[in-house]
């Protein structure tokens, strides 16, 4: 694992419940495909397949090739991160204790000492492997290329991961507050933050992926 997530962090910080279950639905809908209990470059490579044949892409076209080069970047990062016995596998146990290191808050020996109390958590920048697939995710919602989520578009793609339409509808309709708020990149990278952060079960990040309720 490198430095770069453990250095500085609290230890002895725990997930809450609530935030360990968005993450594994996350790690079991969107990322483990072939449902096999833990995350292998085929389960990235067989969405990229399921992407582009979704979206019409021939396999040397330039939106293909762009896909390639963002999931073998993802997996990458991840794997150095997350793999911690280097096999070529990410388990759902390495997964959360990734995200538990780098949820983990900055701490001085001082403020240990100090108290005993957790410190509080602030939303932060998503880790940059995690923002390219965020990127990417948008990307693949936005069908029409117009810069904005539509209900439609997020509903049809949501539908071939399993989402029921009803559900993907109405976690649209309370993330754009009614389809009064504009589902832009900037906006969706602000809803990804807080699904991925967040402990507060009404933020409205937490509907981003279809499912309108954890726990």
């Amino acid at each position: 694992m490198g430095n770069e997530i453990s250095s500085g962090r609290n230890t002895d910080y725990q997930l809450s419940p609530f935030r360990r279950e968005k993450l594994m639905h996350e790690f079991n809908t969107f990322f483990d495909v072939n449902k096999s209990g833990g995350l292998e470059w085929k389960d990235f490579d067989m969405t990229r397949k399921k992407i582009c044949d979704l979206s019409g892409w021939e396999s040397n076209s330039e939106d293909s090739l762009r896909a390639s080069s963002i999931f073998h970047t993802v997996w990458e990062n991840l794997q150095e991160q997350a793999d911690e016995n280097n096999d070529g596998k990410i388990t759902a146990e390495e997964w959360i204790k990734m995200w538990t290191k780098l949820a983990a808050p900055r701490v001085k020996m001082t403020d240990k000492i100090k108290s005993k109390k957790q410190p509080e958590v602030t939303l932060s920048r998503l880790p940059a492997w995690l923002e390219k697939y965020v990127e990417y995710r948008f990307s693949l919602y936005d069908r029409t290329r117009d810069g904005i989520i539509d209900i439609e578009e997020f509903e049809y793609v949501l539908s071939d991961f399993n989402v029921p339409a009803k559900n993907a509808r109405a976690a649209f309709i309370i993330f754009s507050k009614n389809q009064e708020k504009q589902v832009n990149l900037e906006y969706f990278k602000q809803l990804s933050c807080q699904y991925f952060q967040s402990e507060e079960p009404s933020d409205l990040g937490n509907f981003i992926t279809g499912k309108l309720d954890f726990l």
